[in-house]
């Protein structure tokens, strides 16, 4: 590999057809050359920048490194000889920082003499670097030792479960036991159960992602849990990334507790379809359509949970019901005066009312209560005022 020139080397990795894995996708010998040409731009020298997307929360590929390491390695090397770069980086992220304490890895790294960072790749800092995917590197080494065209391959883990090397034309429920499936995430999107007819190219699993939800687990609450997880992950220096996921989250949050707007359903789509484009990595650009995915997908059940304050999955929302018994208020007011939800209506010697709709289920109003009027319960609801009535005059 050494003994081939520059010209040589990209004419081999052409020939072979290596597609980059990462989310600056297409062909890898165009890559390096769109990287070669800012090189000569900026009269930079060149490096070699290897990692996963900053999307990938799970870490599944990250499996590559442990396991064969010496291919990533080598990946890395033919990449730099490829550019003609001095400087090689492995970049993993900030929850996979054991890696770095590892002897093995470490002294492999020193033998190929590439740097170890933590944390997720600044794309502005690297803008004239070569991004290389982690999937990438290996496939570049597996093309060059065999003397082969590669072979477009997909790395995928079933619900964490061991990484498996499959064909892009293995359908989803070929891999996946389907039997309860309710949703399935699929790299950075949801789909329906009927999705599992797709293939892994087509459904386009770049992290490596195959997640099974059966019927007991809640799409909203699986989103809000992913929003969370971005939102850790990001670095923070991009305003749409930022600003972007701490809404996405706050609505996937307020929806799955019972305090969800109908308005929210349209902020996500337009927050959300703003980040795809305007997000500066991957974290940004593929971290809403998880969102994306969800509000699109499964509309019914987010309506669900705003309109009727129902999880179909009962998962979210406790079966107790506030309301308060006419025949003991005073229509004292101490209720409505702490509702964080401000959802109980009445006024001064009116028997007041909670609107279950709203209601958040906190129990303020229960505890500000001197009269025991306010009750709550699992069972079924007594005949109740309708509309503002008199203390006293509510008849069943």
């Amino acid at each position: 590999m050494r003994n081939l020139s520059r010209e040589e080397l990209l004419d081999k990795i052409e020939e072979c057809g290596i597609q980059e894995y990462g989310l600056c996708s297409g062909s890898l010998r165009g890559r390096i050359g769109e990287a070669a040409a800012k090189m000569e731009k900026t009269g930079g020298q060149g490096a070699i920048v290897c990692a996963l997307n900053n999307a990938d929360l799970d870490g599944i590929l990250l499996d590559l490194l442990k396991d064969e390491p010496e291919k990533v390695m080598n990946g890395i090397d033919i990449a730099a000889l490829a550019l003609g770069a001095e400087k090689k980086t492995l970049h993993i992220p900030e929850y996979a920082q054991h890696l770095a304490d590892d002897a093995v890895l470490t002294e492999m790294l020193g033998q190929h003499q590439i740097s170890l960072e933590v944390g997720i790749v600044d794309v502005r800092a690297d803008a004239a670097c070569l991004l290389l995917h982690l999937v990438t590197a290996v496939e570049l080494a597996e093309a060059f030792a065999q003397d082969a065209a590669a072979k477009a391959c997909y790395y995928v883990s079933v619900n964490g479960k061991k990484l498996q090397r499959v064909e892009g034309s293995a359908r989803i429920a070929e891999l996946a036991d389907i039997g309860d499936a309710k949703v399935l995430r699929l790299g950075y999107a949801y789909y329906p159960a009927e999705a599992a007819q797709l293939t892994v190219a087509e459904a386009r699993i770049e992290n490596g992602v195959i997640a099974v939800l059966p019927s007991g687990e809640c799409i909203v609450r699986d989103a809000q849990e992913q929003m969370t997880a971005s939102r850790k992950q990001s670095c923070g220096k991009c305003v749409f990334c930022r600003e972007g996921l701490l809404q996405l989250q706050f609505m996937q949050k307020e929806i799955a507790e019972g305090r969800g707007k109908m308005d929210y359903l349209d902020l996500t789509e337009e927050i959300g379809s703003a980040m795809t484009f305007s997000g500066m990595c991957t974290l940004g650009q593929t971290a809403p359509k998880l969102a994306l995915s969800a509000v699109s997908s499964f509309r019914e059940e987010y309506e669900g949970h705003i309109r009727k304050k129902k999880c179909s999955a009962g998962a979210c929302f406790s079966a107790e019901t506030y309301y308060i018994d006419p025949k003991l208020c005073t229509g004292c007011g101490d209720c409505s005066d702490v509702c964080p939800q401000d959802c109980i209506e009445g006024k001064a010697k009116y028997i007041h009312m909670i609107d279950t709709v709203d209601c958040g289920r906190c129990g303020k109003c229960l505890e500000a209560c001197g009269d025991g009027a306010v009750v709550c319960t699992e069972g079924k609801l007594p005949k109740l005022p309708n509309r503002l009535t008199k203390v006293g005059k509510f008849r069943r």
